[in-house]
């Protein structure tokens, strides 16, 4: 084992981007037999309401960029997996509704998220989980105040 790979099996960050990339190409592999991608699954399996769910929903749901959504929501309208149509109350906002072909690739995601979902959780004990939920949340408060240390240097810096 080389000095990068010894340091690298330590690091927090390098297993969370290594499981990620494992978890992404597992589901792109998946997304590609139907023409899709892991973005376009996750999109399809927040957007449940019958009376369709308003555009600016959509990203906070799956913690998307709001560029990267419309694109994708572009492609997916462009596949037929989905409508936007303007709400009937407020003209500015814009709902998306799956159509069929939307609602059975829903049913795909969500039965190969939950699959693997279940792949892992069987395998951790309820103590196991736990701690793991700990230990992402507390990740996830280090990168908000990384973020902010960020953003405060930056504006220094200029």
């Amino acid at each position: 084992m080389d000095l990068f790979e010894e340091t690298a099996n330590q690091m927090v960050l390098y297993h969370l981007r290594t499981s990620w990339l494992n978890i992404a190409k597992v589901f792109n592999d998946k997304a590609h037999l139907y023409n899709g991608t892991i973005s376009m699954a996750f999109i399809l399996m927040a957007i449940y309401e019958e009376d369709g769910v308003p555009v600016t929903k959509i990203a906070p749901r799956i913690g998307m960029e709001p560029n990267s959504l419309s694109r994708t929501l572009n492609s997916l309208e462009e596949s037929g997996a989905i409508s936007r149509k303007p709400d009937e109350n407020d003209q500015r906002k814009v709902l998306v509704f799956l159509t069929p072909e939307g609602k059975k690739l829903r049913k795909i995601a969500l039965k190969t998220v939950f699959g693997l979902e279940k792949r892992i959780t069987d395998k951790l004990s309820p103590k196991q989980l736990k701690v793991f939920n700990e230990v992402m949340e507390q990740v996830m408060l280090s990168l908000d105040e990384f973020g902010k240390e960020l953003d405060g240097s930056e504006k220094k810096e200029k």
